[in-house]
């Protein structure tokens, strides 16, 4: 059977076309599936991107928290020890200590944020008819006496034996050369031209409190 040139070139045409039509019809298939998948993985890992976020977050807000709480709780210590030594024998006829205070009296507070605009960390107290505030003082922690009219008693800081004046180690290990040197208070008393350093002493096992100014002279004070 003869088959005429034209036949042949329209079926070669239909056959390309075909071919063509099939080629196009798997690369558009082939092409959305990619597609699909790829927008499913990314859609995936957004919401894995999201999941690990909110658990980032959560682990972030409760290292704050747990951070926090410790800064807190390593601050009442401190303040705690601050409180110990700087009251350490000086209890009044009941042989209670420093009871914290919520409320005191406006001219105490006034007057206490005139003298420390800059202390930190307040905390309130009365002990022994007077008002205390324990705060942060720059690099010391300090503890201010009012009495209920405004007026400052005194100013209490614990102190190194190095900011203690050599003129009270000479005194002290002059008259008492066995001396076991503990807790030093320096006391601050308004318009006194010198300090006032409280040395506590263990003595046969109990303290004993020694008052000494800055030239080294032993002095009596009041608590």
């Amino acid at each position: 059977m003869i088959i005429h040139p034209l036949r042949i070139q329209v079926l070669a045409f239909h056959w390309v076309t075909g071919f063509k039509n099939n080629n196009m019809k798997k690369f558009f298939l082939l092409s959305t599936g990619i597609i699909f998948s790829l927008t499913m993985i990314a859609q995936g890992n957004s919401d894995n991107g999201k999941g690990n976020d909110k658990s980032k977050n959560e682990k972030t807000a409760k290292q704050v928290n747990s951070e926090q709480k410790e800064k807190e709780a390593k601050e009442k210590k401190h303040q705690d020890e601050h409180n110990r030594k700087i009251w350490d024998g000086t209890s009044d006829n009941s042989g209670k200590g420093p009871m914290p205070s919520k409320n005191q009296p406006t001219k105490v507070r006034t007057a206490f944020q005139r003298d420390y605009p800059n202390a930190g960390n307040v905390s309130w107290s009365k002990y022994r008819g007077d008002w205390t505030a324990s705060f942060g003082n720059g690099l010391y922690r300090s503890t201010a006496v009012y009495h209920a009219n405004g007026e400052r008693r005194d100013t209490r800081t614990l102190v190194t034996r190095n900011e203690m004046p050599r003129n009270i180690f000479e005194s002290i290990y002059k008259s008492h050369p066995g001396l076991s040197l503990e807790d030093i208070i320096r006391i601050e008393v308004p318009n006194a031209a010198k300090d006032i350093f409280r040395i506590k002493n263990i003595l046969g096992g109990k303290p004993t409190y020694f008052y000494y100014n800055s030239d080294g002279q032993l002095v009596k004070y009041n608590y």
